[in-house]
C-alpha cells in the first residue's frame, strides 16, 4: 500500500447528504410544515457523518492536495496508478501532477478517470507524486439519489426505533376490570433492526457503490 499525504487546501460549503427540502419529500412532509424541521437537520448532521464514516470517504466538493510515496507500479503496462481520496474529479478546474514534487508532468503522461479518482500515470519513476485538484460534489444539491434513499431510510429507522423506545416494555393495557395482554412485537423487530445509527441492510446495499477502499 502507498503512503499518503492528505492535505485539505479549502473546505467544502457543505457536508450534508440531503437538504431539508428533499428529506421532506422523501419522508412526505409538507414543505410548508416546520414543526420538525429542527430534529430533521439533526438527523441530517449525524446520518450524513454517519454514512461518510460507513463509506470512508469525504463526499463534499473540496480542493485537495495528495502527496504520494512508494507506490506500486504495474511492471506489464509500465504505469502507477493513484486513487484520489476525493472524488468524482473535477476536470474543468486545474489539475496539478508534479514527480519529483516541483516539477510539472505534462498532461499527456497521466489520463483521468473523473467518477472514479483514478489517475494513471503513462511513465514511471521512483520520485514522490504530488496532485492538486478539486473533487467530490456539491452538496447537498449534487448529491447523489441514492446517497439521499439512504439517509431517508436511516432517518425513518431512526424515528420508528425512537417510537418503539416509547412503548417499549408495555405489553398490558388495564382498564377497570379490563385487562388486554399482547405480543411486544416491538422488542423483536428492535432486536432484527438495531438502533440508531445503524446500517439496515437495505440503506447498506445504497450505499456499497460509494465506499472508498484504500489501494
Amino acid at each position: 500500500m502507498a503512503d499518503r499525504v492528505v492535505t485539505v487546501l479549502t473546505e467544502a460549503d457543505s457536508y450534508d447528504l440531503i437538504s431539508l427540502d428533499d428529506l421532506k419529500v422523501l419522508l412526505g412532509v409538507l414543505p410548508t410544515d416546520a414543526s420538525q424541521d429542527e430534529i430533521l437537520n439533526m438527523y441530517i448532521d449525524n446520518y450524513s457523518d454517519v454514512v461518510a464514516t460507513f463509506c470512508n470517504r469525504v463526499f463534499g466538493y473540496e480542493e485537495v492536495q495528495e502527496v504520494w510515496r512508494c507506490v506500486d507500479y504495474d511492471q506489464t503496462n509500465s504505469m502507477k496508478r493513484l486513487f484520489m481520496s476525493h472524488y468524482p474529479i473535477d476536470v474543468t478546474q486545474t489539475i496539478s501532477v508534479e514527480s519529483p514534487v516541483g516539477s510539472v508532468l505534462d498532461p499527456l503522461t497521466y489520463v483521468i478517470e473523473e467518477k472514479s479518482g483514478k489517475i494513471e500515470l503513462l511513465s514511471m519513476n521512483d520520485e514522490p507524486i504530488m496532485v492538486k485538484y478539486w473533487g467530490g460534489y456539491k452538496l447537498p444539491t449534487d448529491s447523489p439519489p441514492a446517497l439521499k434513499q439512504a439517509i431517508a431510510l436511516m432517518v425513518r429507522e431512526g424515528q420508528a426505533h425512537m417510537q418503539r423506545f416509547a412503548v417499549s416494555g408495555i405489553r398490558s393495557i388495564s382498564h377497570k376490570d379490563a385487562r388486554v395482554m399482547y405480543f411486544d412485537v416491538n422488542a423483536t423487530i428492535a432486536k432484527q433492526q438495531g438502533g440508531p445509527g445503524v446500517v439496515s441492510p437495505v440503506a447498506n446495499s445504497l450505499l456499497m457503490k460509494y465506499v472508498r477502499h484504500e489501494v
